[in-house]
């Protein structure tokens, strides 16, 4: 009996031993995992308030990264296109001004703040933040002149290309954003009762705070001495959580850094409120209730070996109490779904607004189908949603684009591209409900939506564009009209001598008893031959004066033919010799380009007329007679055309030879020049040609190259 007495105490003290170890476990594992849950809410809510942060900022940065592009292809100065930008960007971002300071100090505002005398925007710290960067980014706060609030700006350096294809510096586009409007319409998070977000940056500065008093000059470390340690948190992590007492409160700290800026969005709540919300998670009490009940089935084993009408008897008790623990649980799972759902719900609206309100069209595709575009996209095309969404890209394109290819063809070269991570901005011809065609700039992004990879367009259209660029060319043709009109009266002088003759010898004739059948069929022929030249003379000059509607394969050697018929008259006159020097025959190979013909003749055209006004300036200044001779040299070099046009004028200055290709800018003076001519003959070339032109002075006089690739296209 002592023994078996003995024996069962042992047992009974292992059995209580080993349920108050599990009980031991089962607290410190319910501790940790609530630690651990409690940390999880608040940094998913840094995470969803960072998202959104980021996502505003991100469609702020596309704006004013649009807006320079767009004042990049414009002369940038204080006119009303440059102004018209400015005043676009503004509205579209709901910035409190846009504006652009150039390398020279002018300073060119969409708000119209007068500039006062003195100022000057390059010693401003946005624009020292942007010739240090080089590239689109943010500004910290800074104390706006024109406002007096704390601002933000985002800023972009601008460069226009120069002669050599490289691109230089010309001056800094900013925003600003004022510090109101972010915290306004983005850094309004509510956590709980005594949360809030502020924003600062990696070394701790306040950047944006509910406390207007600490911006910027206060260091959050300073602020909090509990919060010393975090900036050597941010350089090892882009996210975390950090526990610390202020004012003798436990407060938790969330942080996740931003994309765009490189500063970090906080959360801060108290200890016990951050407890609170995170046990209305189902994922918290569900754990709890599961170590709960281990814990209780844990004693229930005590309550055994104590006896068993009392455990029987707590066991029904905690059971009660479980199942309305349980439907507590179900009853704050449903209330935490409405939350999420309405949460989703507004910032899916945010998002819908942004898409809905940007000035340019964008389209999502998934597999190579519209599946969502914006209401742009519905004003440019003329369709409704549902006659978009659903086709392709080249379902809304013609047969063909601009450059001859058909556009199936480019379309997989588009996609190979894209593929390959080359794809940047390009140009392509869409088509409206109504069939018209219209060009675009068309610019491609592809990224993982719902876990679906999807590419996402944005679109511009460049009519207005390509009509005013049309309209210049034939403005420069119009220009040079009345030396033209000259050219064909002179052409004109000696056929209508001619038929005057002719009229005159027919009463000499009659009188005299001449006139038979042989004597009037020759007559007639010859006046034929002098009206059919005459016709041919006009033929040329109102050809060369159409605009070219589309591109098209020419022979070059055609082009020169056409250009010196329209040149001869002009260039014998002044005694000038033009010599053609090529090793083709031109009736029996061709040498096929592709572009607008008429223009590329009036690019040719406008040279040989510089050039013949170089050699008249050059016997003005030398009182001597010189060599008067042009030659247009023809060869290939593999798959390329090239043309040299030699003159025997007085050249170029070395250093105008890189400003010849400016527009408005003439080495003749605006009496005798426009200063558009050799500017639209490289816009001609290279942009409409994927050629190159260039210019070089020898002491004989000027030579011009122009190197154009062979066209294949059928």
């Amino acid at each position: 009996m002592p023994f078996n007495t003995t024996h069962l105490f042992k047992i009974v003290l292992f059995v209580v031993a080993l349920t108050l170890a599990g009980i031991a476990l089962t607290y410190n594992s319910t501790r940790i995992i609530t630690r651990k849950t409690v940390e999880n809410h608040q940094q998913s809510i840094a995470r969803e308030a960072a998202k959104i942060v980021d996502l505003w900022l991100e469609q702020h940065l596309n704006i004013i990264n649009a807006t320079g592009e767009a004042v990049e292809q414009i002369p940038i100065g204080n006119t009303s296109e440059t102004l018209r930008l400015l005043k676009m960007a503004m509205k579209a971002g709901n910035f409190s001004d846009v504006y652009i300071g150039l390398k020279d100090g002018t300073m060119i505002d969409g708000a119209d703040w007068a500039v006062p005398a003195g100022y000057d925007p390059r010693k401003r710290p946005w624009y020292e933040k942007a010739v240090l960067e080089n590239k689109i980014s943010l500004t910290t706060p800074y104390r706006d002149l024109t406002t007096g609030k704390m601002v933000i700006a985002i800023v972009k350096p601008l460069s226009v290309k120069e002669k050599t294809g490289k691109k230089a510096f010309a001056g800094v586009l900013s925003a600003d954003i004022i510090l109101d409007t972010l915290k306004k319409n983005v850094m309004n998070v509510k956590i709980g009762n005594t949360g809030y977000t502020f924003v600062i940056d990696s070394q701790g500065t306040i950047l944006v705070h509910p406390d207007s008093n600490l911006l910027m000059t206060t260091k959050i470390q300073d602020a909090v001495p509990g919060l010393s340690g975090i900036p050597g948190v941010f350089t090892e992590t882009t996210a975390g959580t950090w526990y610390y007492r202020y004012r003798d409160t436990q407060k938790v700290l969330s942080f996740q850094k931003l994309v765009n800026t490189g500063w970090y969005l906080c959360t801060t709540v108290e200890k016990q409120e951050a407890y609170t919300l995170a046990r209305n998670t189902a994922m918290l009490f569900a754990m709890e209730v599961v170590f709960k009940i281990l814990g209780i089935l844990m004693l229930l084993m005590i309550m055994i070996v104590g006896g068993g009408v009392f455990i029987f008897m707590l066991s029904r008790r905690n059971f009660e109490s479980t199942v309305r623990k349980h439907n507590k649980i179900l009853s704050g799972k449903e209330r935490d779904l409405k939350g999420e759902i309405t949460k989703r719900k507004e910032i899916e609206t945010r998002y819908r607004t942004l898409f809905d309100m940007a000035t340019n069209a964008i389209m999502i595709s998934k597999n190579n189908v519209f599946i969502e575009c914006n209401e742009k996209t519905l004003a440019m095309f003329g369709m409704s949603a549902s006659e978009i969404v659903g086709k392709t890209m080249l379902e809304l394109s013609p047969a063909n684009q601009q450059d001859g290819n058909e556009s199936c063809e480019n379309f997989d070269s588009m996609t190979q591209k894209l593929i390959a991570g080359e794809q940047d901005i390009f140009e392509w011809t869409f088509k409206r409900a109504d069939e018209s065609e219209f060009p675009a700039e068309v610019a491609l992004k592809t990224l993982s939506l719902d876990r679906e990879l999807v590419t996402i367009y944005s679109i511009w259209d460049i009519s207005k564009r390509a009509l005013a660029e049309q309209q210049l060319r034939q403005a420069q043709k119009m220009a040079a009209m009345g030396e033209m009109l000259s050219a064909i009266a002179h052409q004109w002088r000696q056929p209508l001598n001619a038929l005057s003759t002719y009229i005159a010898s027919l009463p000499a004739a009659f009188y005299n008893g001449m006139i038979s059948k042989s004597f009037i069929e020759k007559l007639v022929t010859e006046a034929d031959a002098q009206i059919q030249f005459m016709s041919r003379t006009i033929n040329d000059f109102r050809e060369y004066f159409r605009p070219s509607k589309n591109k098209q394969k020419f022979d070059i050697m055609e082009a020169v033919q056409i250009a010196v018929k329209l040149v001869r008259a002009q260039l014998k006159q002044n005694g000038i010799t033009l010599k053609i020097d090529s090793p083709f025959d031109a009736d029996a190979q061709k040498l096929p380009v592709f572009g607008y013909r008429n223009e590329f003749v009036h690019v040719l055209v406008n040279i040989v007329s510089n050039a013949k006004d170089a050699i008249h300036e050059k016997e003005e200044k030398q009182s001597k007679d010189n060599l008067r001779l042009i030659t247009i040299s023809v060869d290939i070099d593999d798959i390329y055309v090239n043309l040299d046009i030699q003159d025997s004028g007085t050249g170029i200055p070395d250093h105008l030879l890189e400003k010849i290709f400016t527009p408005y800018f003439s080495t003749r003076g605006t009496s005798t020049g426009t200063g558009i001519g050799l500017y639209m003959a490289k816009m001609i070339v290279e942009k409409e040609m994927k050629g190159t032109i260039d210019a070089q002075s020898t002491p004989e006089g000027a030579i011009f190259t122009i190197r154009l690739p062979m066209s294949e296209k059928k």
